[in-house]
C-alpha cells in the first residue's frame, strides 16, 4: 500500500467514525505513518483529502451495496428492494448501530457550510433515489408493487426513511428502527 491509500484509509475511518471536522491531518497524518509533506503532495487541502474520501465511499457503496442489490439484475424487484435492506441493516448490526450512515453524516454536518459537499452529496442521492424507482417502476410493471404509489415519489420517501432509521438505529444504539420500517415499506409496497 502506498501512502497515498494509507492517507485514504485512515481518513476513511476516521470521518465516518468521528466526523469530517473533529478529524485533523495531524491525526491521520499520525495514524498513517506518514509525513506532513507526504500528505500535502498527495492532497492539497483537508478538503481535497475530504472530497476524495467522499469519492471513495460512493465507489465502494455502489460496487458493494447497490450493485448486489438494487442493480442487481439476476434479482426480481421485490428480491432486490428486499436484499437492498437486507444488506444495510447488516452493515449497521455489524457496527452495532454506533457510526449511522456516512453519507447522511456527512450531510448533516457539511451541508450549510460547505456547497462543493453538499452539492456532491446532492447528486449521489439523486442518484440512489433513482435507482430506488426504477426497482419501483419495474416491480409495478411486474405486478409485484402496488400502482397506487408514484414510484417517483416513494422512491424519495423511502430514501428519505432509511436516512432517518439509520439515525433513529444510532440514537438508541439498536437496529429495530431500521428493520421494522423496511418491513413495514416492502409489506405496504406489495401489490394485494
Amino acid at each position: 500500500m502506498n501512502n497515498k491509500e494509507k492517507i485514504l484509509r485512515v481518513a476513511y475511518k476516521l470521518i465516518y467514525e468521528k466526523g469530517y471536522e473533529d478529524t485533523s491531518v495531524d491525526e491521520i497524518i499520525t495514524k498513517a505513518g506518514v509525513s506532513k509533506s507526504n500528505f500535502y503532495y498527495h492532497f492539497k487541502t483537508k478538503q481535497d483529502l475530504g472530497l476524495s474520501v467522499l469519492e471513495l465511499r460512493i465507489d465502494t457503496y455502489v460496487k458493494e451495496i447497490l450493485g448486489n442489490t438494487l442493480l442487481n439484475s439476476q434479482l426480481n424487484p421485490l428480491e432486490r428492494l428486499d436484499s437492498f435492506y437486507t444488506k444495510v441493516i447488516a452493515v449497521h448490526q455489524d457496527n452495532k448501530c454506533r457510526f449511522g450512515c456516512p453519507f447522511g453524516n456527512l450531510a448533516a454536518e457539511l451541508s450549510a457550510k460547505n456547497s462543493i459537499f453538499r452539492k456532491r452529496l446532492e447528486d449521489f442521492f439523486i442518484y440512489w433515489q433513482g435507482q430506488i424507482e426504477d426497482c419501483l417502476r419495474e416491480g409495478i410493471s411486474l405486478g409485484q408493487f402496488s400502482d397506487r404509489f408514484s414510484p417517483e415519489i416513494f422512491s424519495e420517501i423511502i430514501l428519505s426513511h432509511l436516512q432517518g432509521a439509520v439515525l433513529m438505529s444510532k440514537t438508541f444504539m439498536n437496529i429495530n428502527p431500521l428493520r421494522k420500517g423496511s418491513k413495514e415499506i416492502i409489506n405496504l409496497l406489495k401489490a394485494a
